[in-house]
């Protein structure tokens, strides 16, 4: 390619868009934190699917035990006024929105870095 035919970048982050592809790829299951949670005889026994409910319940036990100690000391990051809308929301749907608040995130962290590049 010459360089008369790159593509010209007239914002600073405009280059994160250039260079989006359009596939979607699924995202590779993090293994880093298992040997935390499981034996090296349960590593080798249980498949990754199971292991993968097990860690998620782990980590949604944890959560509520940081929020009944945040209770218990008066401390209530969100009123339960607030979370009473979200009353029978479907886990797939909370796992989407927590998804997609993720991924703005990335992207507005991505933005940031080219912010300060520029």
């Amino acid at each position: 390619q010459t360089s008369s035919s790159k593509l010209c970048i007239a914002h600073p982050y405009a280059r994160l868009f250039a260079k989006k592809d359009d596939t979607k790829r699924r995202r590779i299951w993090n293994h880093a934190l298992e040997k935390t949670i499981f034996n090296p005889y349960e590593l080798s026994t249980l498949g990754a699917p199971h292991r993968r409910a097990i860690y998620l319940a782990s980590l949604e036990a944890h959560i509520d035990r940081l929020l009944a100690q945040l209770f218990s000391i008066g401390c209530c990051p969100v009123s339960v006024a607030e979370l009473e809308r979200f009353r029978g929301l479907n886990s797939k749907t909370a796992k989407s929105m927590v998804s997609n608040l993720q991924h703005e995130v990335s992207v507005s962290r991505l933005k940031l870095l080219e912010l300060e590049r520029a």
